[in-house]
């Protein structure tokens, strides 16, 4: 049977998980609809998608004005969590909260090579 292109994105979302230390992650259109996550059930899926939109579509923005070009990615460190936003194409965004502790590069990485396949599902004709 064919994989549903949800499937594949969600299992995309499922190896980004089992890196550790990550509390949720997502797919949302740069309209801020959420196309698919794993989250725990405390969290507002939709408010989540629309916030990581806006916050993605600001730093475009600021970027634009600055002259500075393409947002390649987005990160927000606070007390409690990392936010990381990453586009994947020109339709959507990957987004990871992480906890504080977690390691930084080993993330950053891993949404690299998440957004690209999820950059490359959402492509696929």
């Amino acid at each position: 049977m064919v994989e549903t292109k949800k499937e594949k994105l969600d299992q995309v979302l499922a190896k980004f998980m089992q890196v550790g230390q990550v509390k949720a992650v997502g797919i949302v259109s740069v309209e801020g609809l959420l196309i698919t996550s794993i989250m725990p059930p405390d969290m507002n899926e939709r408010i989540v998608g629309a916030l990581c939109s806006t916050i993605i579509a600001s730093a475009e923005t600021a970027s634009s004005q600055m002259g500075t070009g393409a947002v390649s990615e987005v990160n927000i460190k606070t007390e409690h969590g990392i936010l990381l936003l990453k586009p994947a194409g020109e339709k959507a965004l990957l987004f990871a909260l992480a906890e504080v502790e977690a390691q930084f590069g080993l993330i950053t990485l891993e949404i690299e090579i998440r957004g690209k396949h999820v950059q490359d599902i959402l492509e696929e004709v």
